[in-house]
């Protein structure tokens, strides 16, 4: 026989900041991903730690919390200077309202394609 357990969590997709309901999910959703790039290209390169430092001009626990996914610890300037620098060509887009009648009719997002 099998016990059922009650779970304490729940299983969703697409933006978990907006699943907290944390304040700005869309801005700290893009950051996340913008970051798990980073880490991505920082351990397909091989190189150590120190090297990739050196090359990103930041110190070596810096790269050790990019690779450990510290999403607080980087701002999206960072990350998108960190990108560039490890090769990305990072585009930004922006999408006006079609009308002035829509400024600040709706919340815009944020998103990394």
């Amino acid at each position: 026989m099998t016990k059922e357990t009650e779970t304490d969590y729940e299983i969703t997709e697409g933006n978990v900041f907006a699943a907290l309901d944390r304040k700005n999910a869309d801005e700290l959703f893009a950051r996340a991903q913008l970051l798990n790039q980073v880490s991505f290209l920082i351990k397909n390169s091989r190189l150590s730690q120190k090297d990739v430092a050196e090359k990103l001009g930041i110190t070596q626990p810096k790269v050790s919390k990019l690779v450990s996914g510290r999403l607080s610890e980087f701002s999206a300037d960072s990350l998108l200077n960190y990108l560039s620098i490890l090769g990305c060509e990072v585009e930004i887009k922006v999408k006006k309202p079609r009308s002035r009648i829509g400024i600040f009719r709706h919340k815009g997002r944020i998103a990394v394609c």
